[in-house]
């Protein structure tokens, strides 16, 4: 399990080495674009992980899964933005956009690195080893409750629905309660996050039918609320999931 790598190369390759002498899939929880190591910040390095991806798709003998984070949306959606005033010939909002957002031209490469048909391989969430993986976590009040009495069928449901969610977002930039920002990030649209933006330390609560392991909240060490886990420790920690040893969080 890999959170929040921010176009950190160092902490990706050290990831993928990780993976690869463990014969691991490599499941990235989000937020792969939006350097916060001032390290990693620029074109460059935001090109270079960003065609990184794809190849690992192609290349990591033991599979690849990608979710979503809500530094990928924002940058992807600037991104979309940018390419319509192109299009239109509206350089004045191409300026003003760049003049507010000066990621905004660097963040076009994605569009690029990251064709359509990678990105529908992409979900919200998923379900690893009897935890629930998603880029932030998922509170009780979207979770389907209703679908099934049995917990197996409403995770099934779950998972369907988000990835369901994120296609409608990708073909048509609909958005819903999983896209929610919780007042805990400075949303008003909802009581907490959605699953791109829940707030570990003020809104998470682990009290669904499985465990989860989400990123999305940096704190200096991997952090542990009942039987979840959050991952993001600044670029510096990893997940090893197994079927018999369960969860093993390590530095790398």
């Amino acid at each position: 399990m890999v959170p929040d790598v921010h176009q950190d190369l160092g902490f990706l390759d050290r990831a993928v080495a990780l993976a690869r002498r463990e014969e691991a899939t490599l499941c990235f929880l989000g937020d792969h674009a939006d350097a916060i190591n001032p390290q990693w910040r620029g074109e460059a390095a935001l090109r270079a992980v960003a065609e990184r991806l794809p190849e690992l798709a192609e290349t990591h003998p033991h599979g690849c899964v990608f979710l979503a984070g809500n530094h990928d949306l924002e940058a992807l959606r600037m991104a979309h933005l940018r390419a319509r005033f192109l299009l239109a010939g509206d350089e004045a909002s191409v300026a003003k956009l760049d003049a507010a957002q000066p990621a905004a031209p660097s963040y076009a490469r994605l569009l690029g690195a990251w064709p359509s048909a990678f990105l529908r391989t992409w979900g919200l969430a998923a379900v690893a080893h009897g935890f629930l993986l998603s880029h932030a976590g998922v509170s009780r009040r979207i979770w389907p409750w209703s679908a099934s009495p049995e917990p197996a069928l409403q995770v099934e449901a779950f998972i369907r629905g988000a990835n369901a969610a994120w296609a409608g977002w990708l073909a048509r930039g609909e958005e819903g309660p999983l896209f929610a920002i919780g007042p805990a990030r400075g949303g008003r649209d909802a009581p907490v996050g959605g699953v791109l933006w829940l707030d570990w330390d003020q809104e998470f609560v682990d009290d669904l039918p499985l465990p989860q392991l989400v990123g999305h909240t940096r704190g200096r060490d991997p952090r542990r609320k009942d039987r979840s886990w959050c991952l993001d420790a600044a670029q510096t920690a990893v997940g090893l999931l197994d079927p018999d040893l369960g969860l093993r969080v390590l530095r790398v």
